[in-house]
């Protein structure tokens, strides 16, 4: 978000279930402090591909707060558009063999057939990063921490407010040891 506004962006299943997970933490208030997932929806237009759909259903079948994040960006279905990467004409028949999940590989593909300005992801970590960077074609990889700290660098919200969106993230996507969200935190203080 920093340079150009992200106005137009393709978001994978756990980009989208860690930006519900505030509200699905109770001891978490979206009535006083920012909603992440608010703050997205309806800050850009979001696309996914129904494989996301179908992750996320599948989400909700456990009992944990990753479900009740999951049954919220369900319910929020008026505010993004589900569309099939591969009806386009310039996409592939079927399914890249890349080495991610389908929920990634389909939004990736997603991405590039949109020209949309970002893919929204949470792998930031590991050999995943660099593949996703490597198959965008235009858009820009933006992992979910840093689309966090972006909303405070801009003004959308404070950095006290970033850094506690963070803390109360972090523990349930297990970002709690990441120097990657390390460093997005540190450039908070």
């Amino acid at each position: 978000m920093t340079g150009r506004r992200l106005q137009t962006v393709v978001a994978d299943t756990s980009a989208l279930v860690s930006l519900a997970v505030p509200r699905a933490d109770a001891a978490y208030d979206t009535g006083t402090a920012p909603d992440p997932l608010q703050y997205l929806l309806t800050s850009c237009d979001v696309f996914v591909p129904p494989e996301v759909l179908t992750e996320l259903q599948e989400l909700t079948q456990y009992q944990d707060i990753h479900s009740a994040a999951a049954t919220n960006v369900l319910a929020a279905r008026n505010h993004y558009t589900v569309e099939d990467p591969y009806k386009g004409d310039e996409t592939p028949d079927s399914r890249p063999t890349y080495g991610l999940d389908d929920g990634e590989t389909d939004g990736i593909v997603l991405a590039n057939a949109l020209d949309v300005d970002g893919f929204l992801t949470d792998e930031f970590g590991g050999t995943n990063f660099p593949l996703i960077h490597a198959v965008l074609q235009g858009p820009r990889i933006v992992p979910t921490p840093r689309l966090i700290c972006d909303y405070a660098r801009n003004g959308y919200m404070t950095d006290d407010e970033a850094r506690t969106l963070l803390a109360t993230i972090s523990p349930h996507r297990s970002w709690g040891n990441s120097p990657y969200v390390a460093q997005l935190r540190d450039r908070l203080e």
